[in-house]
């Protein structure tokens, strides 16, 4: 009985990485971050996440899921942190890419939000300036229907116009 209770309660603390959870605007903002999926599609970890932001972010800080998403660009690959880097990737951006987490890790654990917040600004410049993507944008399916709809308007104005035009 004691084991299961010593089991139990080292569950309980284990699960509990920080005292109270990250701020809703943090996960919101770690969530803008670009991630390559295993389809090789780039998206937002919150289009990553399928919106369930909160639980994917206690799971990438809490569970060391950080370790496996592809977030860092260098040209048009991109590599999680636990990744055999390339030669070609300059010490500095080896070092970055294999501590930024650690330390962000650090800091969540020590509930310095503005910190945290600061990490993942450097983060999104990380991405924007050394990917050469464009991200996959859920936008497209819109797009679309606005350019089908513009042209049918287009076809029923020529229609129109005929056929007031040469009565």
């Amino acid at each position: 009985m004691r084991q299961v209770l010593f089991i139990l309660l080292w569950i309980a603390v284990g699960c509990k990485a920080w005292g109270s959870p990250m701020p809703q605007s943090t996960a919101a903002h770690f969530c803008q971050l670009m991630v390559l999926d295993a389809d090789g599609k780039l998206k937002s970890i919150g289009a990553f996440a399928n919106g369930d932001t909160q639980l994917f972010v206690e799971y990438v800080f809490q569970h060391d899921g950080w370790r496996d998403l592809r977030i860092f660009p260098h040209g048009n690959h991109w590599y999680a942190a636990t990744d055999m880097l390339p030669t070609s990737l300059d010490h500095e951006h080896q070092r970055y890419i294999q501590e930024v987490f650690p330390r962000i890790i650090k800091e969540v654990e020590m509930e310095h939000w503005q910190t945290v917040d600061a990490y993942i600004d450097r983060l999104l410049e990380y991405q924007r300036t050394f990917s050469d993507n464009t991200p996959v944008r859920s936008t497209g399916g819109i797009l679309h229907t606005l350019l089908i709809f513009l042209f049918f308007l287009l076809f029923l104005s020529i229609g129109l116009w005929r056929r007031f035009n040469f009565s």
